[in-house]
């Protein structure tokens, strides 16, 4: 029989914690602990000497000493009864045995109502609401305890355990009230009418029998702000919207109505629909703080309201919302089907997208269903339905479990392993002697086993892992018999490492999954090998990989996932774990989602490089070095030309000096490791991006095609197929191959803002060159300029400059051509470079009429570059004086550092009060400044005087360190007039 799609049910799970109210949902079924009296009698004995104490000690209040007295000595009240309960809650954190969250208080309940009857344990209840055991700390009790009572508006210290102990002997009170007969609820309110004398007793009272409305109405409008269990009390007695409306106006706090188990569901079962917007409300709020909102979520859904399911579709790309969804949709499918298709039909792009793929889903579950539900639909709603798998397209059918590898169903961590075990065997050195004639794979295996044995970190790890790779390829025995060169220990160690399974190398505990990271929202990962999705369980897993894995130590299953699954859809995956995690826009430092940087560099792509790179540059402005210098870490991980070439930007443009720094030192890293210098490696980062060699490629939109490149100034050109230049590349039409068409697309797309990145840093780079009189040999010259696809173009616009004094340019056919217009080869034994001005006083005008009659648009100021040249006088002082006692904006100064300038050190007063540039050779010419730039606060004082222009031998100046002068004649005719340059720049109005 079809459920009523609009009576709330509570699921099972939430009955069994349920506080029922009478005529409410039932809660669990009932019996009475057989020995709960004999319990109870047992406590107390052992417990007497403390009772005793209490009642003795003059503080304590004289009508509960009385009523405590009264009940030991054979007549059973109330109020006696409470004041021992409270004490045994005060003791039990002294008991051996007692453990937290497990505290037996309601066994009290049942020795009530076994001895005395349900109405004297409502009563007790009460009263014990009022009793308050002062004088306990945290499993301590000191001098002066005593009993008083305990006030709703004040908050006391739980050490004592009485609300812990009011909330679970309550609670089993109610529940035997909810379920009693109607005589005995009738007596019991009667009898508790009667102990409602303060606020405290009015709370108690109206939580047991919640069906008094008028006891709740009364205490819902003059509550005081409550402390938590006080509170949650009051969220389990609301039974109505008036009772919500009243609380919503008056009270803070509303996160706790998820805080305990039996919160939430007794106040949906008690509130009904009404509860919807706030449940919504106070799962946002969770959400944001990090906490799961998956319960509050699902209540939503508990509701059976239209209402309260479409605040859960407005919620469709927030994490958890999903999971509830469907729950509900199998709960109520015809509201699903028609709320999803409304959802589909109307709703925002960010809700849509997800909601078609719910529906389509949720109706091929149940086609009976949907059947049904269409003729009633609006039109606009059935068309969705009618065609949902059509519209549903974009998402990928998901791949069976059983087609997985175990790994991404049952990974190690949810399942009994064997412990990995890492043997060191010390002392270990390097066999250099190899054997005549053996594979490369067993010369490798010999010098990598003393790493691979040795001291526990990042060199190992690399070891360990190249070493199982050559194992599988020339077997263990072949590694065995190597390893036993380095003895019989090593041999032991070899065996046990290469018969340890990599994937059981996990952390002593997994981390915690945080709430963001939900599979439902994350894009789909394909499999390379059929094209499905991986399942969501599949992408959680995916994800816990990424949280243990180190830049240094990725987690060995992250290859097996790269191995079978598509790399674009892993870097999109990658991407949104960064997006989620929040990093990009947190200020502070959250070291235990640094794992989302290093699953950038995991699984990151040319496309996560284009995206991630504006953020690292933004981030040191915004407090964040540490994680622009994690940022550099992933750039030089995904290691493309396109990765190193932004990392090769970053370490030469960007105005952090700090981030700067660590970029450079990863350049020069990776330029020692490769026996460069970093210009060179500069040479070598700039990438074709498969361009032939005049700059140009095709693109295929299946049934046309265009040809694309760059012209001499780097700027695009399209081509299509009749040989027509277009203004811009069109975009996919319905002709069109879809797949082809849009890929070739997004290609050049990203194409142009990565030749616009190589064209910035050439220009750039070819320009300091320049200044700095760098040299290539002819065979650098040649490969890595002229028959570059791209930087030939830039090359083609400068004069350049052989070190014997021959000047030439590069021709239209890659050709070298002189001034003259006369071929010129270069030997081997050739280094070239770009011509300053300076260099070409013989032959400047000819080669500007060259370039005129050409019509060829310098990158830079070459040609007509302003030069200046130092007096003797100059020459032969160490001080410019002629800049001195020159007062300038400071936003000038700042702006030097665009030439190459950087600020000095900041004295301990926090101002820098030098600018100084690095000169070739290691020299740096500073500018001293008064009063000095203020770090952080650059327009504290907008005008800085220059009091002295000076040389020094070096870049590494401080107030710390000792000034070495030099004399400018130190400094050649280039280098003295790239310096004046920018004196005199700064200088001049």
């Amino acid at each position: 029989m079809p459920r009523n799609e609009d009576l709330v049910v509570l699921p099972d799970d939430w009955r069994a914690t349920l506080h029922p109210r009478r005529g409410g949902t039932p809660g669990p079924s009932l019996e009475l602990a057989p020995d709960a009296a004999s319990t109870v009698q047992q406590w107390v004995k052992e417990t007497r000497d403390e009772i005793d104490y209490l009642l003795d000690n003059p503080p304590s209040r004289s009508d509960l000493v009385g009523s405590a007295r009264a009940h030991l000595q054979g007549d059973a009240n109330p109020q006696g009864a409470a004041v021992l309960a409270a004490v045994l809650a005060a003791q039990w954190s002294l008991w051996d045995d007692c453990e937290y969250d497990e505290e037996p208080f309601a066994t009290i309940a049942d020795a009530w109502i076994a001895e005395y009857g349900l109405v004297f344990a409502a009563e007790a209840t009460v009263e014990l609401s009022g009793v308050f055991v002062d004088g306990y700390e945290w499993r301590e009790r000191k001098r002066g305890r005593h009993l008083r009572g305990r006030r709703l508006d004040k908050q006391d210290p739980g050490y004592n355990r009485g609300l812990d102990c009011l909330e679970r002997v309550a609670a089993r009170t109610r529940a035997f009230l909810a379920a009693t007969d109607e005589l005995e609820y009738q007596r019991a309110v009667e009898a508790l009418g009667e102990r409602r004398h303060d606020g405290m007793r009015r709370l108690a009272a109206a939580y047991l029998v919640p069906t008094q409305t008028a006891w709740v109405d009364e205490f819902c409008a003059t509550l005081p702000e409550l402390q938590p269990h006080t509170w949650m009390m009051v969220l389990r007695t609301m039974g109505s919207a008036d009772h919500l409306a009243t609380l919503l106006a008056n009270q803070r706090g509303w996160s706790w109505i998820d805080g305990r188990p039996g919160v939430l569901s007794t106040a949906v079962d008690g509130v009904g629909p009404a509860l919807a917007s706030t449940l919504a409300t106070v799962a946002d709020e969770e959400t944001e703080i990090g906490r799961n909102p998956y319960e509050l979520l699902r209540g939503l859904g508990v509701l059976a309201t239209d209402e309260a399911f479409r605040l859960l579709m407005d919620r469709l790309d927030r994490p958890h919302v999903h999971k509830a969804v469907i729950e509900t949709a199998c709960h109520f499918p015809e509201r699903a089907v028609r709320l999803l298709g409304e959802a589909v039909a109307s709703g925002p792009a960010s809700i849509s997208a997800y909601a078609v793929r719910l529906l389509r889903d949720h109706a091929a579950a149940r086609p009976d269903v949907t059947a049904a539900v269409l003729p009633r639909l609006p039109a606009a709603v059935r068309e969705v339905v009618e065609s949902i798998d059509e519209l549903a397209a974009g998402w990928v059918p998901e791949a069976p479990a059983e087609s997985l590898p175990r790994l991404l169903v049952e990974p190690p961590w949810t399942r009994e392993r064997p412990k990995f075990k890492r043997v060191t065997v010390k002392g270990l050195q390097p066999l250099t002697d190899g054997v005549p004639g053996e594979s490369e794979e067993r010369a490798a295996a010999r010098a990598l086993i003393p790493i691979a044995l040795g001291k526990t970190g990042p060199q190992r790890f690399k070891a360990e892992a190249s070493l199982r790779r050559i194992a599988a390829v020339e077997g263990d025995e072949a590694i065995l018999e190597v390893a036993g060169e380095y003895g019989a220990k090593a041999a032991k160690a070899t065996k046990t490492l290469l018969a340890s399974d990599p994937l059981y190398d996990l952390p002593a505990e997994m981390p915690r999954r945080e709430v963001w990271q939900d599979p439902y929202i994350f894009p789909q990962v394909l499999l390379r090998e059929n094209g499905l999705a991986l399942p969501a369980d599949a992408l959680d897993h995916i994800v816990s990989m990424l949280s243990i894995s180190k830049p240094d130590k990725p987690y060995a299953g992250i290859d097996v996932v790269k191995e079978i699954c598509d790399p674009a859809s892993l870097a999109e995956l990658a991407w949104r774990l960064f997006e989620l995690s929040g990093l990009r826009e947190q200020t502070y430092s959250v070291d235990e989602r640094n794992w989302v940087l290093t699953a950038l560099g995991l699984f990151g792509d040319d496309e996560t490089v284009r995206r991630l790179t504006p953020v690292i540059r933004a981030w040191p402005g915004d407090g964040g070095h540490h994680k622009a210098v994690r940022g550099l870490d992933a750039l030089l991980a995904i290691g493309t030309e396109v990765a190193l070439m932004h990392l090769h930007g970053i370490a030469t443009k960007v105005k952090y000096k700090g981030i700067r720094t660590k970029a450079q030192e990863r350049i020069d890293a990776l330029a020692e490791e490769l026996g460069l210098s970093p210009e060179q490696l500069g040479d070598r980062l700039v990438p074709d991006f498969a361009l032939d060699k005049t700059g140009a490629t095709f693109l295929d939109y299946g049934p046309r095609g265009f040809t694309v490149g760059f012209d001499e100034q780097l700027k695009p050109y399209v081509i299509d197929d009749t040989g027509q230049r277009r203004a811009s590349l069109p975009k996919p039409g319905v002709r069109d191959d879809q797949e082809l068409a849009s890929a070739a697309y997004k290609r050049f797309a990203a194409l142009k803002k990565d030749v616009r990145t190589v064209a910035d840093e050439q220009l750039r780079r070819f320009e300091r060159a320049m200044v700095t009189q760098r040299r290539w040999t002819a065979e650098e010259f040649r490969t890595l300029i002229v028959e570059h696809p791209l930087v030939w173009h830039v090359s083609r616009r400068l004069v350049w400059l052989t070190e014997d004094g021959r000047t030439f340019r590069v021709a239209e056919d890659r050709s070298l051509a002189d001034v003259q217009d006369d071929e010129l080869t270069l030997t081997e034994t050739n280094r070239v470079g770009v011509a300053h001005p300076l260099q070409l006083s013989g032959s400047l005008e000819d080669w500007t009429k060259v370039f005129d009659d050409y019509e060829i648009v310098q990158p830079f100021a070459q040609l007509n570059r302003p030069t200046y040249a130092l007096t003797e006088e100059e020459r032969a002082g160490t001080e410019l004086e002629r800049f001195h006692d020159v007062t300038v904006a400071v936003g000038r100064l700042v702006g030097m550092e665009r030439r190459g300038w950087q600020r000095g050190s900041a004295e301990d007063n926090g101002i820098q009060v030098t600018v100084l540039r690095e000169l070739p050779g290691g020299a740096a010419l500073v500018i001293n400044l008064d009063p000095g730039i203020v770090v952080g606060d650059i327009g504290s004082w907008p005008e800085q005087c220059i009091e002295r222009v000076w040389l020094n031998q070096d870049a590494h100046l401080s107030w710390r360190t000792e000034f070495r002068p030099l004399p400018f004649s130190e400094l050649d005719a280039v280098t003295a007039s790239e310096v004046l340059a920018d004196l005199v720049e700064l200088t001049t109005d």
